[in-house]
């Protein structure tokens, strides 16, 4: 049984990443500074090793398949420094989950606006048409009960790409490390609250995410926001680009419908840029082999259902 090592147990998302791990059959440890009493008792209650408060090199062996690092792991980390002692892999948690789903077709989701609600009609599709797929994400998706899920059957992983910075350790945004096969960007709006300091920074991460997809790849991109539209130009000639606009729509007797040239569906539009997150996920679906027929009906029935 192969073992991972996961440091910061306290930092987004590495308690849910060591319960998926375990899940596939990995036995998973854990370490964290101030840990409480109640974190303690559901490590223990979950089968998750944990030596107790604090760190503790001693612990980590040549056996050691992989160590996960936490975003607030610092470079005098004693474990961490154990581990680089040993020659083991270290890995930050979008490293790792690349890794996780380096053999399935990746969906990469990315931009300052409507992810969450392009990746949950995504998933609405597949499960309509009973895809399996992995998923990674940072936001709360409606029916998921987690933010991780990977198995070995799913040929497809969803990923949320995130904007922030990887770690203290590792200043390249989260999601410079995921190489999508299909990269879907919605709008880019910076703002001094980011972790990039400069207009120019932020498009500079964009950029190198552009460039981190995959030969023969597909980028979806809303066509309406001029400054992705100039980023496109510049991508490399084996990526087909294909921009998206809002959906088309009628209203009769109080209701939206979509229209298509398969008939009108009838839609619950949730905010104003709803009609342009509808067309992102029915080109990524149509990429990941669902009819727009099948996605329409699908879409119709996940938000009519909220």
């Amino acid at each position: 049984m192969r073992k991972v090592h996961l440091i910061s147990i306290t930092d987004p998302l590495m308690l849910e990443l060591a319960l998926a791990i375990q899940e596939k059959g990995y036995e998973v440890s854990v370490s964290g500074a101030d840990l409480p009493d109640a974190l303690l008792g559901e490590l223990h209650s979950r089968g998750l090793a944990c030596y107790g408060n604090g760190w503790f090199p001693d612990r980590l062996t040549k056996d050691t398949y992989s160590v996960v690092l936490g975003r607030q792991v610092q470079a005098d980390n004693p474990e961490l420094q154990r581990a680089r002692e040993l020659g083991l892999l270290t890995l930050s948690v979008p490293e790792f989950i690349y890794q996780r789903t380096k053999s399935k077709t990746r969906v990469v989701v990315a931009g300052s606006r409507g992810r969450r609600a392009i990746l949950a009609m995504i998933m609405a599709a597949l499960k309509h048409q009973k895809y399996a797929f992995d998923y990674a994400l940072t936001s709360e998706v409606p029916l998921l009960g987690t933010h991780l899920h990977f198995s070995y059957e799913s040929r497809i992983a969803l990923i949320e790409g995130d904007e922030h910075v990887t770690s203290l350790l590792e200043k390249r945004s989260q999601l410079e490390f995921y190489r999508p096969h299909i990269a879907v960007m919605t709008n880019l709006t910076w703002d001094s609250s980011h972790d990039h300091a400069s207009p120019e920074a932020y498009m500079k991460m964009y950029r190198c995410f552009s460039t981190s997809i995959e030969r023969e790849g597909k980028l979806l991109y809303y066509g309406g926001d001029p400054t992705i539209g100039e980023l496109v130009q510049g991508i490399r000639t084996d990526i087909t680009a294909i921009p998206f606009e809002e959906h088309p729509t009628v209203c009769r007797d109080g209701q939206t419908f979509l229209q298509t040239r398969y008939g009108d569906y009838p839609i619950r539009v949730l905010n104003r840029y709803f009609l342009v997150n509808v067309n992102a996920a029915r080109l990524a679906c149509r990429q990941l082999g669902i009819k727009d027929s099948d996605f329409y009906q699908s879409v119709s029935d996940f938000t009519l259902s909220l």
